[in-house]
């Protein structure tokens, strides 16, 4: 991948987190289409979300002046950072925040207006901004990294509360994250 400049990597991280986000808020757009205010609580989702994909891009942009992505890949080229963000990632899934989190995410929204958006987005944001990240250690911006990590949001979110999604995926992170340094 090649150096593209702030305006198009934001708009390609604000286009992939749209794209990942809504689906993995389907159930609460859903409980909402039955009443009024879905497009209202869509918008204050994605607020969080957009603000999200700007850092995202100015990160990208940095690290690539830095020399530490990969032209090519679009990929972190220092294997201790890819690591680190696998570790990271994995570690914020394991936490009780992360269920917290996961929880409210599953009551869905009070109701459908921008303010309710904008905290369930900001929680989303908190909750899952890292796990967003992993495809720069994972293979660059491609759909099947991105692909993942819908599914494993929608998994989150749909399977029964017995089930360690979080706590499996998050071990699966850090596994990951050992591995990419130890090879």
């Amino acid at each position: 991948m090649h150096h593209a400049g702030l305006m198009p990597l934001f708009l390609m991280w604000a286009a992939m987190m749209v794209g990942m986000m809504v689906p993995a808020e389907a159930p609460s757009l859903w409980k909402l289409a039955r009443g009024r205010g879905a497009a209202a609580f869509l918008v204050g989702f994605l607020l969080p979300w957009i603000a999200f994909s700007f850092a995202a891009a100015l990160l990208q942009e940095r690290l690539h002046s830095w020399g530490l992505l990969d032209h090519q890949s679009g990929t972190l080229a220092s294997p201790a950072l890819g690591a680190a963000l696998f570790v990271a990632a994995g570690a914020l899934q394991l936490t009780p925040w992360k269920r917290a989190c996961l929880e409210r995410c599953r009551e869905g929204p009070a109701r459908g207006s921008v303010s309710c958006g904008l905290r369930a987005g900001a929680l989303s944001v908190l909750s899952c901004g890292v796990l967003m990240l992993v495809p720069l250690a994972a293979g660059g911006m491609s759909l099947f990294p991105m692909a993942l990590l819908t599914a494993l949001l929608l998994l989150e979110r749909l399977a029964p509360r017995r089930w360690p999604i979080s706590s499996a995926s998050g071990i699966l992170f850090a596994a990951s994250g050992i591995w990419t340094l130890c090879n």
